[in-house]
């Protein structure tokens, strides 16, 4: 390749390069078009507005001064809106981090009662208690039974019955785990497939992995989210107070006082602040738009006088993006 070929290579590679912001510059503008017709509509809109609440009673101040009032009176109402928001957020993320805890606490101490209800028990005071019942209870029916009338041994079926079935019942291994597996089902966690020793120490296992990470994670977390968004709050706080000093300076300034922010004159400042705020917009972005056209007719007339300078022919609407595309590729290809 000669040194010619080289910078001609070299040449077009640039070109491309140009190609791309033209590219990029059109889809810019294409979309700040679409910007500036909403913000026609909005502006014509505040215009009406303003046009309607011209017959009413109004402060007489200066209208660049009425609309700094009204910007801070809408940035202030914002700012108080984000305080509540993010209080409300973070109560609800401190809800749901206690109740996950406390659901993989209740899992746990259900699934170890599964576990521990197959080991025998030893009888307890309440059991001590129950036997000495139905002893006496058995021997006083006995002797009325012979004493005063056999019928007396039926109640052996009411009161003996009763006792002894609660306490073999209290004593069962498979009556406390339908009480643990109930538990389980009540913590909220999923349910276990198949209700097993194996699968149950496995899930027991995975439970206690679980609430030593939140154990150990869970206060600094928490800890650092508390002081994450205090940090914010107080950011937000300050903001606000930034805007109350403002406020008050310019009330001041236009002989109004906090109480004109309110009412008929509060909604006059805002919709002053909202025209005057569409209005900028619009400004700003019909001059973005105007320096993009114009960067872009500067790329494409370099572009164009780069491929006639190559000799590259013209293919149908020869400005587009698309047809000097195909005609830098045509000149690729040709090389």
């Amino acid at each position: 390749m000669t040194d010619t070929d080289q910078g001609r290579d070299e040449s077009l590679a640039g070109q491309r390069l140009r190609l791309v912001s033209l590219e990029s510059c059109e889809e810019r503008i294409r979309s700040l078009r679409e910007q500036e017709c909403d913000l026609e509509v909005e502006h014509i809109a505040a215009e009406a507005a303003m046009h309607s609440a011209a017959n009413r009673p109004h402060p007489n101040i200066d209208p660049v001064l009425a609309a700094r009032i009204g910007r801070s009176l809408e940035q202030r109402r914002r700012l108080e809106e984000k305080h509540r928001k993010d209080g409300a957020e973070h109560g609800i993320r401190s809800t749901d981090g206690r109740r996950e805890r406390d659901g993989l606490r209740a899992g746990h101490v259900a699934l170890q009662a599964w576990l521990d209800a197959s080991r025998p028990r030893e009888p307890g005071p309440m059991a001590g208690a129950a036997k000495a019942v139905l002893l006496i209870a058995t021997v006083a029916t006995v002797w009325a039974a012979f004493a005063v009338h056999p019928a007396f041994l039926l109640l052996l079926v009411v009161v003996v019955g009763p006792v002894s079935f609660a306490m073999g019942r209290g004593q069962d291994a498979e009556w406390r785990r339908v009480g643990a597996r109930r538990r389980f089902a009540a913590s909220g966690l999923a349910d276990i497939g198949t209700w097993d020793e194996e699968n149950v120490r496995g899930r027991l296992l995975e439970l206690d992995s679980l609430l030593a990470a939140t154990d150990r994670d869970g206060p600094d977390k928490i800890v650092d989210e508390l002081h994450t968004d205090s940090v914010d709050a107080q950011t937000v706080i300050a903001r606000i107070a930034e805007e109350d000093e403002k406020i008050a300076s310019d009330l001041v300034a236009a002989g109004l006082s906090m109480g004109d922010t309110q009412g008929e004159t509060g909604n006059w400042l805002r919709l002053v602040a909202r025209t005057a705020r569409t209005r900028e917009s619009l400004d700003r972005i019909k001059n973005d738009r105007k320096r993009l056209r114009t960067e872009a007719a500067e790329l494409r007339d370099q572009l164009l006088r780069y491929l006639h300078s190559q000799g590259a022919r013209p293919m149908g609407q020869d400005d587009t993006v698309v047809a000097i595309a195909d005609r830098l590729d045509h000149l690729s290809e040709s090389r």
